[in-house]
C-alpha cells in the first residue's frame, strides 16, 4: 500500500516538476531569446530600412497634404471642393498614421537603435494638417 501510494504521488508530482522547471527555464532565457532575435542581420536590415522607408513616405505625404491644402481652399467650384477636402482629409489620416507608427517605433529600444542617418528623431504629426 505504501509503495502503490509512493508511485501514484511520483506520478503526479513528476508531470508538475517538469512543467514548473520548463516554465522557469523559459523565462529566465526569455531576455536572451530577445536580444538575439534583435540582433539578428535580417532584423537590423529591416529595421533600418523601415525608418528610412516610413520617413520618405511622411514627407511625400505631408507635401501631399501641403498641396492639396492649397488646391482646396484656391478652388471656386463648391462640388469641387468638397471632393478634395475628402481626399485631404484622407491624406492627413495617412500622414497622422505615418508619423504615429513611426514615432512608436522610435520609443522602442529594439527598434530605434537601427536609427541612423538624416532619419529624425520622431517626426511632428503638426506637419500632416
Amino acid at each position: 500500500m505504501k509503495q502503490g501510494l509512493l508511485i501514484a504521488a511520483a506520478v503526479i508530482a513528476l508531470p508538475i516538476a517538469v512543467a514548473a522547471y520548463s516554465t522557469f527555464s523559459s523565462i529566465v532565457s526569455a531576455p536572451s531569446r530577445v536580444i538575439n532575435k534583435t540582433l539578428q542581420t535580417e532584423n537590423i536590415v529591416q529595421s533600418y530600412e523601415w525608418f528610412h522607408d516610413v520617413n520618405a513616405q511622411f514627407n511625400v505625404r505631408a507635401a501631399q497634404v501641403a498641396g492639396h491644402k492649397t488646391l482646396a481652399d484656391a478652388e471656386k467650384d463648391a462640388s469641387e471642393r468638397v471632393r478634395l477636402r475628402i481626399e485631404l482629409s484622407s491624406l492627413r489620416a495617412s500622414c497622422l498614421d505615418l508619423a504615429n507608427r513611426f514615432n512608436a517605433n522610435s520609443a522602442k529600444v529594439n527598434k530605434s537603435i537601427f536609427k541612423h542617418g538624416d532619419v529624425p528623431e520622431t517626426l511632428n504629426p503638426a506637419s500632416c494638417q
